[in-house]
């Protein structure tokens, strides 16, 4: 099931991750009181899994702690897609496409 689709800003790869706002809360990991939840996502081909913290401050979605680390590697850059999904495993997992033609 897929999670959100995002055209990244530089926003996005230098400081945290917004989610879109029609991300729907109950798609994610119960927060249970926290404003902030651990997630695990997996991301390529070689799976390598990442636990990145996601935050709800007033109401809004951001992956956070971890996040920038990941764009660094990954080498994203403005314009570039991701996409987050919960796999049947109830695991989660990120995909990346380049923005450029």
């Amino acid at each position: 099931m897929e999670i959100f689709i995002k055209k990244l800003t530089s926003v996005d790869i230098e400081r945290q991750l917004e989610l879109p706002n029609d991300t729907r809360r109950e798609d994610l990991p119960p927060f249970n009181g926290s404003r902030d939840i651990e997630i695990p996502i997996k991301f390529g081909h070689n799976g390598v899994e990442v636990d990145i913290v996601c935050s709800c401050r007033a109401g809004r979605l951001a992956l956070t702690r971890g996040w920038v680390e990941i764009a660094r590697n990954l080498k994203l850059n403005a314009g570039d897609f991701v996409a987050l999904r919960k796999e049947d495993n109830g695991r989660y997992k990120m995909t990346v496409r380049s923005g450029r033609t």
